[in-house]
């Protein structure tokens, strides 16, 4: 009898947690959300466009006119983005601009708030925003060569400024670029595009040139998006200001930003720190030398490259990597570094690379009190 009711209730809890699933669903379904177009390349949203929508997940490529019967039509605002009413979760998508058809890229799904051990404020809380990025061509091929060491373009960060708890784009937000001292401010459509000039990068390794942005308007939070690296081109973030005072600081985890789970959070109730506590680790920089060459994000070297870190107050240090490619057996590969110079300014670690093909290459150290202080991400490296 008792394992008569527990399967009875195993049963019942089931079909519960379909239902309950399924009404999710629905509500998901019922609940007002953004449908943003952007432009892939520039990261623009496009205004404007005209974008047909039936259930499905017919949203890749050009969708012809006669493949889908389209149940709803929408044209995008000024920022490229239209409040919708009963968009399906997944759904078939067609855009047009002045009746040119655009490609899709990638679409056709909604985003919405997941459970993750991650800051609220770095994502939607409460609202839905579904985006598709959309180009004039099949394959997106505009992309400049991300020639680091001699291009003489700038970078430019660019994002629409949103309140996490609503998905309104905020204009008004002054932005600083630290230590540069470059300004602007989101315009009335939330976007901001910051250019810091290729001067502040050249001659220095990518996790050594760096900016800090600082976002504030009165009556938000101030955000300080820390160690930014300047790559050439147009460098995408995403941006969420919620309402309220204090500070919340997001530093970088890698040479590319917009990785969550490598970057570290913090959130002060007044200004934030510029350093740790005295005595705790501190990361001054990172760098492979001597590099051959630096593309996107694989950094190629030759045989004697050494890893160099500057730090202050750690006990000990040790480089570590994935290796990659068809011939490299093993997972993570560690190597202790030596410190072989104390100074006031910093301590330095150094260790010989072997012949490696990697990727997630990165220091970590141990300090004075036990605790782990880790070194940016720097990507991909190859020496030979």
């Amino acid at each position: 009898m008792r394992r008569a009711f527990l399967l009875c209730s195993f049963v019942f809890a089931a079909i519960a947690l379909s239902f309950a699933g399924d009404a999710r669903r629905e509500a998901a379904t019922r609940h007002p959300r953004w449908l943003w177009v952007v432009d892939d390349f520039t990261d623009i949203g496009i205004a404007g466009a005209q974008v047909d929508i039936s259930a499905g997940d017919q949203c890749w490529g050009q969708v012809e006119a006669g493949a889908v019967k389209w149940t709803a039509h929408y044209t995008t605002d000024a920022a490229g983005r239209v409040l919708t009413h009963g968009l399906p979760l997944k759904h078939s998508c067609r855009v047009t601009v002045n009746g040119a058809p655009l490609y899709v890229l990638s679409g056709g799904g909604t985003k919405t708030p997941s459970p993750r051990n991650l800051p609220s404020w770095i994502g939607l809380r409460n609202a839905y925003v579904a985006t598709i990025n959309v180009s004039s061509q099949p394959r997106d091929d505009r992309w400049a060569s991300d020639d680091y060491w001699t291009t003489d373009d700038p970078t430019r960060f660019r994002s629409y400024i949103q309140n996490p708890d609503t998905a309104e784009l905020i204009s008004g937000v002054k932005i600083t670029a630290l230590p540069s001292g470059i300004t602007t401010t989101s315009d009335g459509n939330g976007l901001f595009t910051l250019e810091i000039p290729a001067t502040y990068r050249k001659g220095k390794f990518p996790s050594m040139a760096t900016q800090t942005l600082v976002f504030s308007k009165p009556g938000y939070k101030t955000l300080e998006y820390r160690q930014l690296v300047l790559h050439p081109g147009i460098r995408p973030l995403e941006i969420f200001l919620p309402k309220g005072t204090g500070t919340l600081v997001r530093t970088n985890g890698t040479i590319h930003s917009g990785n969550p789970y490598y970057d570290e959070f913090a959130a002060y109730s007044g200004k934030a720190p510029e350093h740790p506590p005295a005595g705790r680790g501190e990361i001054i920089s990172f760098e492979i030398t001597p590099p051959i060459s630096y593309d996107g994000t694989w950094i190629s070297c030759d045989e004697g490259t050494s890893a160099v870190l500057k730090a202050r107050n750690l006990t000990q240090a040790t480089i570590s990597w994935t290796p990659t490619g068809t011939e490299m057996a093993g997972h993570d590969e560690f190597l202790s570094m030596k410190k072989v110079d104390t100074s006031p300014g910093g301590d330095t670690w150094e260790a010989e690379l072997p012949l490696v093909g990697s990727t997630n290459f990165v220091v970590t150290g141990i300090d004075r009190d036990g605790k782990t202080v880790r070194t940016m991400d720097i990507g991909n490296v190859g020496c030979e």
